[in-house]
Parts: structure tokens; C-alpha cells; sequence
């Protein structure tokens, strides 16, 4: 299926009626409003103070979002410890994204009400927690400055010289003790306090030894105690640290109250999807040339959408002049691929690497096809397809997502049914082979890996053979037959050339007679000749040999790519050794342990473990190798891409989607 035709949307209209224009065209969900072009005596619409007001009252939002989530998250283990007995608000298993009508979307201001005194209240409350952190903290940081004179038994503001005698309080490092003890030697008197890696040393002795001793105590590493405090340190400790636990306690009721306020969640959901969609519009005025009393506007429309909107625009009984009409030469429309529903979760996949440029073949048929069998290669297990089946099922049934939603979960479903096709193939199931269970499977990669790895090649040379009859059939459309030919069947004869012959000295099993070979060298030949051909097309004097030679460097660049398809054989071999390793330390588990009840247990539990391990990490890997064979070995051999994705008005909406508005993605 192409990329959707576009039609272009030029409109004059009353400058009073922009707002109710740009509401139409929301509501239909079909045009992507872009930049109209500035004409003499007109200007772009200033709309930058309202917008300044909503990305206030959206950052008041998120702030209500950021809060809820942090408090959220503290409050679970408070709960855990029985310190609040909250009962946080259930969510639905799976809920889908929510729906709206139109009607029920531009009633949404009614919120706002609720939700910014609801907010203020909890911006109250947060200024109350930042206190009671940054208090906890001071708190703390007393106990850990105090610790180290905790065995000294009198006032800290005792230790203070007198007019005759100096007293010092500090420590040493513990290894340091016995040079601090030299200080005794040269007159002072000395307290010691142990404390595991330091040593507080309270030292008291004449004023006229203080530069002496003081110079022992340096040596020492002495660090004089420079704290400010009154009172016996363990006392302060002590009630420091009851003050942690009222402080806590206090913190706790705080969290308590913040998430009571999580009911408003919803609400802040839907003002926040409504302020994006104003945001929005605002930014579609700005993009609209003007002058006093009327303005110019323009967008993208998908054909088949044109005529539904022609008949909105001219029922609206606004004060417009317009005409839908074709692109013209240098105009470059936005992407719109409509697929059917079997492939357009795989739209997902293409967009990661780039959208189709406008009048592209589409991509997505054939990426759909190669993904779905390469997914099913690489993990390769029929019980692990089958519970993915299920558990996707489920997922999906339970959500029931709206058109262009949960594309990864679709195709995850679908790489499953071919996981368990695949699984049947090799006789994989759980990690046991067929063989073991008296079963047919065509050949066990584990006991042949060459037949796996050389059907992994074949279905690389598919798959890149493949994308260049696509880039055959485009140079073909673009009127370049004869780079389609040379570019392109070189390919083909020189594959075909080389399996002619070499198959029989490659595969032991094929015997071809001579006159095959005979040809086989005569079609690689020609396919030689046609690449070289195709790299002295369009190119004039000493570049036509160049080019031709170099050329010829591709074929080091296809064996190259076809080499990347091992990744196929690699990761179907690793998901069949990794499941049967845990079954076998399943077994090993079971064994060892005497009472049979116990051993089965421990051996499930096992085997849960590492069989969900392996589903996850190979599930995760079959759809990484998988998207990187698209990207670069298959649409390397005809993809451009480049094209801009096609965003009509109303398709910016986070958390909710209209219900009865078809918003083309």
C-alpha cells in the first residue's frame, strides 16, 4: 500500500473567526496546520503571552504529578512499617488509555476550579516536608558530628582555656594514639575516649607548653573540636535523636496527607491533555498570516479525508474562501501511512529509523513480514510463544488500546505466534527437544546448528534480494531502466551465478553437472559486468572507471550484511541452550534435595526463574537484532526515508484520546 496522497488546505478567513476555524478543524482531526507563507502587509499572529499562561498551569500540573509520584513511592514503605495506615486509591489491572468525547473535552475548564486549590493546598504541604527534611537533616548532622565525643561525660562548653591552663578537645585517628601519648611525657594531662577509628583525646596542660604540645598533637594528625554546643554530647545525642524519630513521625503524617489528595490525579490528567491542545492552537494561529481583519491559513489534509472536510468548511457558516488542491513542485508533504491492522503496529518500527518520504513505496508490508519470521527464528520455543501469546492476549483484551496505541505489545503478540510455529519447526518446547518427547520437528538447531545456520543465510539472501527488487521496482517507476537493471539484477546473476557454481563445494550433498557450472560462471560474469555498469552510470570521462571499480566493492559490503543474519542462528541457538541449561539445573536442584515434595517445589521455583529470565532477555533481544537486520540490511538495499510524520490537530494528547474523533496518526 503507498504513502497516503496529501492535499493542501489554502484558506482566507475573517480574522474574528480564526478561533472558531482552528476549533473545526480540531474537532474533524484531520489537518495538520502549518506555517502560511508572510505576504507583503501581513504578519504572524503574537500569541506568546496565552501561551505563557498555559505553560504555567501546566508546570503547576506536573508539579502536582512529581509530588504524588515521589510521596507515592515513600508511602509504600511506610505502609510496609505500619507507620500510616493509608490505603492507596486501586487501579484497574491493565487499564486502558481513558476516552473522551469531544463534548466531555472542551468541558474540561470546569476542573480547573478543584484542581489549583487542590494544588495549592499541596504546594503548602510540600513547603511543610522540604522543612521537615532540611530539619531531619540538621538533626542528623548533630548525631554524626557528636558521635565522636559521645563517651566524653561533661559539658562541651566546660572545655574552655583558663587564664592560666589550656584544655583542648579532639580527636586522632586511632592508629595515631600512641604519638598523641608523648604529650604526657612533656606535661599534659591526657583523657583518652576509644571510638573505633579515631581516638577523642581531651588534653590539659600550662599555657607556657602550649607550642610544644601543641606541635606533639599536630604530629599526632590531632583535629580540634570546633563545635558549637552546650550540654553533655551523649545528652544531646539522646534527645537529637528522639527529635529524629517525632520528626519522623510528623513526616510520615505529612506523606499520609499529600497522597490522600491522589483522587485528583485523573483531573490534572485530563486539564493537563486540554492546556496541550490549546497550546497547540495557539501556535496554529501563530502560524497564520494576517493582516487587521483577515488571515491566511494552511494545512495538510489526507485525500480521503478532503471531501469530509470540504463539506465541514462549507457548512460551518464562517466567512472563508479556500481550495483543497495538489501539491505543487517543492512543496513537501507530511507522512501519512494507513495499513491495515495486521500491519500497522509495525509503523513503530519504521518511524524509530525514519518515516517514508512523501510518494515512497511503504515500507511497512514488507517489514511486517521479515519481522514476524525472523521474531519466531531467534527465540524459537513453542511454549514460550504460547505464553507470550497469552499473556499479549490478555494485555491487549483488557486494554483494548485505541488505534495507533500499544504497537509494541501487538507486535510481541504476533512474534509470538510465529515463536510458536518456529518452536514446532525445531521441536522446542520449554527447553526439551522433540526427540526427548517422541515428537516431529523438522531438525533440532542444538544437534545440526549448520542446517540453522545456513538456513538463517537463506533467509538473509530472501530478505536483502528482496529489498532490492523493491529498489528495482522504484527505479522502474522513476523511469531509470537502466539503473534498475544494472543496479539490480546484477545482483540476482551474480547470486544465482555463485549457487551454480559453487553449491556443490559448499553443500556436499548437491551434485550439479558440468554445464551448470558452465553457466553459473557465466552469470556471475554478467552480473559482474551490470554492477560495474551501474557504477559508470551517470558519471563522465576517468569517473566512469572509477565509478566502475569501485563498484565492485559492494559485493564486499552484501557478504558483509549477509553475515549480520548469523545473529539469527546465534540468538534461536542461545534461547534453546539457556532453557534447557535451567532444566537441567531444575533436575540437578530436585535431586539433591531428600524430601520429594520440597525438591519439586525448589525445582519450580527454578525453573520459573529462569524461564521467565530467558523469555524476557530473549524476547528483548529478538526484537533489538530483529529491528537492526531492517534498519540496516534490508533498508540499506532500497529505503530512503526522511519523509515528516504526519500530525494532524488533536493528535498531541497524552492520557486521553476523543472517542468519536477518527485523529489520524
Amino acid at each position: 500500500m503507498p504513502v497516503v496522497e496529501m492535499r493542501k488546505l489554502v484558506l482566507v478567513g475573517n480574522s474574528s473567526e480564526r478561533e472558531q476555524l482552528i476549533k473545526l478543524l480540531h474537532t474533524n482531526g484531520c489537518a495538520q496546520i502549518v506555517s502560511a507563507p508572510r505576504l507583503e502587509n501581513t504578519h504572524y499572529a503574537d500569541k506568546q503571552s496565552a501561551l505563557e499562561i498555559y505553560g504555567a498551569k501546566k508546570a503547576k500540573i506536573d508539579f502536582v504529578f512529581d509530588l504524588l509520584k515521589s510521596c507515592q513511592i515513600e508511602a509504600q514503605s511506610l505502609i510496609k512499617a505500619k507507620k500510616i495506615t493509608y490505603k492507596p486509591v486501586k487501579k484497574p489491572f491493565l487499564a486502558g488509555k481513558p476516552s473522551l468525547t469531544m463534548e466531555e473535552f472542551y468541558k474540561t475548564p470546569e476542573l480547573e476550579k478543584d484542581v489549583f486549590e487542590t494544588a495549592e493546598r499541596l504546594e503548602r504541604l510540600s513547603e511543610e516536608l522540604l522543612k521537615n527534611k532540611a530539619n531531619e537533616i540538621k538533626l542528623k548532622n548533630t548525631v554524626n558530628q557528636l558521635q565522636p565525643y559521645k563517651e566524653v561525660d561533661a559539658k562541651l562548653e566546660s572545655f574552655k582555656d583558663t587564664a592560666n591552663v589550656c584544655i583542648l578537645l579532639g580527636s586522632v585517628p586511632s592508629s595515631r594514639k600512641a604519638a598523641a601519648q608523648k604529650a604526657e611525657d612533656a606535661g599534659a594531662y591526657m583523657l583518652y575516649y576509644d571510638s573505633g577509628a579515631n581516638c577523642t583525646i581531651v588534653s590539659i596542660f600550662l599555657k607556657e607548653k602550649y607550642d610544644e604540645i601543641a606541635k606533639i598533637l599536630s604530629d599526632a594528625e590531632f583535629s580540634a573540636c570546633t563545635l558549637n554546643y552546650t550540654g553533655v554530647p551523649k545528652d544531646i545525642i539522646s534527645e537529637s535523636e528522639k527529635l529524629i524519630e517525632s520528626n519522623q513521625a510528623m513526616r510520615a503524617k505529612l506523606i499520609e496527607q499529600i497522597i490522600s489528595f491522589e483522587y485528583i490525579l485523573d483531573d490534572c490528567k485530563r486539564l493537563y491533555d486540554y492546556y496541550l491542545i490549546e497550546e497547540r492552537k495557539l501556535e496554529c494561529e501563530m502560524q497564520t498570516s494576517c493582516t487587521e481583519t483577515s488571515y491566511i491559513l494552511e494545512a495538510w489534509v489526507p485525500k480521503d479525508e478532503s471531501e469530509k472536510l470540504d463539506r465541514s468548511l462549507d457548512g460551518s457558516g464562517l466567512a472563508l474562501m479556500y481550495e483543497i488542491r495538489e501539491p505543487e513542485e517543492g512543496e513537501k508533504p507530511p507522512t501519512y501511512v494507513e495499513d491495515n491492522a495486521v500491519v500497522e503496529p509495525y509503523q513503530s518500527v519504521t518511524n524509530m529509523f525514519s518515516a517514508p518520504a512523501y510518494r515512497e513505496i511503504n515500507p511497512n508490508p514488507f517489514v511486517a513480514f521479515f519481522f514476524f519470521i525472523f521474531f519466531g527464528m531467534m527465540l524459537a520455543d513453542a511454549v514460550y510463544g504460547l505464553i507470550l501469546t497469552v499473556f499479549t492476549g490478555i494485555v491487549l483484551a483488557k486494554q483494548r488500546p485505541p488505534k495507533g496505541q500499544a504497537s509494541l505489545i501487538k507486535i510481541i503478540f504476533m512474534g509470538a505466534i510465529s515463536t510458536i510455529i518456529w518452536g514446532v519447526v525445531f521441536g522446542s518446547y520449554f527447553g526439551f527437544s522433540a526427540k526427548d518427547l517422541g515428537i516431529w520437528c523438522w531438525f533440532n538447531p542444538i544437534d545440526e546448528p549448520m542446517k540453522m545456520l545456513y538456513l538463517s543465510l537463506a533467509m538473509g539472501i530472501f530478505q536483502m534480494c528482496f529489498g532490492l527488487g523493491i529498489n528495482m521496482v522504484a527505479m522502474f517507476r522513476q523511469k531509470k531502466p537502466l539503473d534498475a537493471i544494472s543496479g539490480t539484477l546484477s545482483w540476482y546473476f551474480m547470486l544465482i551465478g555463485l549457487a551454480m557454481a559453487f553449491g556443490s563445494s559448499l553443500i556436499t550433498a548437491i551434485t550439479m553437472p558440468a554445464w551448470v557450472k558452465t553457466a553459473g560462471y557465466v552469470l556471475l560474469i554478467v552480473g559482474v559486468v551490470l554492477l560495474m555498469i551501474s557504477g559508470a552510470l551517470h558519471k563522465k570521462g576517468a569517473k566512469k572507471v572509477s565509478g566502475a571499480l569501485g563498484s565492485l566493492y559492494g559485493i564486499v559490503n552484501f557478504f558483509s550484511d549477509l553475515m549480520s543474519y548469523t545473529r539469527i542462528f546465534g540468538l534461536g541457538l542461545a534461547s534453546a541452550v539457556i532453557g534447557m541449561v535451567f532444566n537441567e539445573i531444575g533436575n540437578v536442584v530436585m535431586n539433591l534435595i531428600p524430601v520429594k515434595a520440597i525438591g519439586i517445589v525448589a525445582m519450580a521455583i527454578v525453573l520459573l526463574i529462569g524461564h521467565v529470565f530467558n523469555i524476557g532477555i530473549n524476547t528483548l533481544g529478538a526484537y533489538v537484532h530483529n529491528s537492526r537486520l531492517q534498519f540496516v540490511e534490508f533498508f540499506g538495499k532500497f529505503y530512503t526515508g526522511g519523509g515528516e510524520l504526519f500530525r494532524p490537530l488533536g493528535s498531541e494528547m497524552k492520557y486521553h484520546y476523543i472517542s468519536n474523533q477518527e485523529v489520524k496518526k
